[in-house]
């Protein structure tokens, strides 16, 4: 599988069809490679030697997927930030790339180096968005870099350099540009650090090509021309799932914006004049829309299957969802954002439901190995997906990451087909230590059984409670924080912040959790805002002098 190769000849023999639709407009499979070919050669004449990562920021906008290519077609990764990052985050990772050229693929701009988007430009993005016959509802918060740092393309001068060839779009044609292949990084995706600074997930072109490769497969094969639901937002993979599945097999995306998402019964209606086929997003999406009574195969009877990963998927959700869509398959797949996506999956059968055990997570395929450490009962996958690191940080890369034994002069015994049906061996592939808990039956079937730290799944986000507590300690009257979450089995419903205050600043009442809420969004993405928050005089110890993290979360 060579995904770059996939679209172009998805474009030239199918160049009429959608490719991409979303309320704020679509993209047919020649326009997306037309368009995105101009902006690479746009980068490529700006950058000259600069290979750096490329943050493109925006939403579910089109020119989100026009600048991914774009990226890559010129040979450099592409780093997606959405626009619910707050502002110290979109910092601190724009700091982290070093790259000067910053994309925005957002209509309502982000004040990013206090540009916004002209009001041409907004009339502009008005009228394309009613010709579809929508608006994207979308705002972002408005984020400020310092001046000095970065350039940007704005989202109107997006549109120009995409709709005009010639001197203003700087395209070239297809032999001057060398675009991401082999070991190149494809994309960035920053996740939740333990010390308050994210960690970028370096995912590399064969990475995501062997993924795909095995992921073709799922739920019984993938056909082509299939329509793909798009829930997640780009900064988080598990949105790599449909868009590249998709894009590889001449597909449709249909994304949902955020604003869809919070009106459930205007989602389904939305949903069900697009004719979704494989449903990708998160199992607590997934429950939540099972809270309305219309979301059924009666209302949406084309959906063929639902794939599911970010999370633990129990026994009660994937029951329910079978009930009201009885011909639909239900599919658990398991991965960390380090091993591209997920690496395992496993159609979950009426059986599996009814058993008292946890849902099984899948098995492998032919180029992945899955392991558990006999001591911790820690998950290592070793594989040619798996990721080579995180970018600039050596440090904790060595701690997780390794190279295999054919890296090194050995044969791990990893072999496979390829795509066309020849031979595959594992080539590159490394082995990453997930920091997960779980075992194989007798039938290689793997079952995860939740963290060996302190990291966390939320709704599908991953994040680490020290990153949470680092950025709560950054307030004003606040002496120590401790996050601890609450727990139904193995899943998690809430997080509770425990904090010491430091002086009168921050009041022992309503007020006082308001502020600390309020503080702590300006630090780190909604999602990673704690429910509850509670005061303390002291944290209980453990019997050795260590902070009882059990108690505390006994008492969230």
């Amino acid at each position: 599988m060579d995904i770059l190769k996939s679209i172009a000849r998805n474009a030239a023999a199918e160049g009429n069809r959608v490719a991409f639709t979303s309320r704020a407009g679509s993209l047919t499979y020649a326009q997306l490679w037309e368009k995105s070919g101009r902006l690479a050669g746009r980068i490529d004449a700006q950058m000259g030697d600069n290979r750096d990562p490329v943050i493109v920021y925006g939403h579910k906008d089109p020119m989100m997927l026009i600048c991914f290519l774009a990226c890559v077609r010129s040979g450099r990764a592409y780093c997606p930030m959405d626009t619910n990052m707050p502002e110290d985050r979109l910092t601190s990772v724009a700091r982290e790339i070093g790259n000067p050229l910053i994309l925005i693929a957002h209509p309502e701009g982000c004040g990013l180096l206090g540009t916004k988007t002209s009001a041409a430009a907004s009339s502009q993005a008005e009228s394309s968005a009613q010709a579809n016959n929508n608006a994207q509802a979308e705002l972002s918060e408005q984020v400020e870099f310092p001046e000095t740092e970065h350039k940007v393309i704005s989202y109107d001068e997006l549109l120009r350099i995409t709709e005009t060839s010639g001197e203003a779009g700087q395209s070239a044609p297809e032999t001057a540009l060398r675009g991401c292949s082999g070991e190149d990084v494809f994309y960035i995706i920053f996740t939740s650090g333990s010390t308050g600074k994210p960690k970028g997930v370096q995912i590399t072109a064969d990475n995501l090509n062997a993924y795909l490769e095995w992921a073709v497969d799922l739920a019984g094969g993938i056909q082509r021309s299939r329509v793909f639901l798009n829930q997640a937002p780009y900064s988080f993979d598990l949105s790599v799932m449909d868009l590249y599945l998709s894009l590889a097999t001449c597909g449709k995306i249909v994304s949902i914006d955020r604003e869809l998402q919070n009106d459930i019964p205007k989602m389904i209606d939305f949903l069900s004049l697009q004719h979704i086929e494989y449903w990708v997003s998160t199992p607590s999406f997934a429950e939540l829309c099972m809270g309305e009574p219309s979301f059924s195969a009666d209302r949406i009877p084309s959906i063929r299957a639902f794939l599911f990963c970010g999370e633990v998927l129990t026994n009660e959700t994937a029951r329910r969802l079978m009930e009201r869509f009885p011909d639909a398959k239900v599919i658990n797949t398991y991965g960390p954002t380090e091993t591209t996506v997920c690496v395992t999956q496993v159609r979950i059968t009426d059986a599996m439901v009814a058993s008292d055990s946890p849902l099984p997570v899948g098995r492998p395929g032919p180029m992945t190995r899955i392991e558990t450490d006999p001591e911790t009962n820690e998950i290592i996958i070793t594989g040619n997906t798996v990721s080579p690191g995180y970018y600039k940080d050596p440090g904790r890369t060595a701690k997780v990451f390794s190279e295999c034994e054919t890296n090194v002069g050995g044969s791990c015994g990893l072999t496979g087909a390829s795509a066309d049906g020849s031979d595959s061996s594992c080539g590159s592939c490394r082995s990453y230590r997930t920091g997960d808990k779980g075992y194989l039956d007798e039938t290689g079937m793997l079952y995860c059984e939740g963290r060996l730290d302190h990291q966390i799944k939320l709704h599908g986000y991953r994040m680490e409670l020290e990153d949470i507590e680092a950025n709560l300690e950054k307030l004003p009257g606040v002496s120590r924080a401790v996050v601890a979450p609450s727990r139904s089995g193995s899943r998690i419903d809430f997080l509770t912040a425990f904090i010491i205050r430091d002086g009168d600043g921050i009041t022992d009442d309503y007020a006082g959790r308001k502020t600390v809420r309020s503080g702590l969004r300006e630090l780190v993405p909604a999602y990673m805002v704690p429910k509850k928050i509670r005061f303390v005089e002291k944290f209980p110890m453990t019997g050795n002098g260590k902070l009882d993290r059990k108690q505390l979360e006994a008492m969230s």
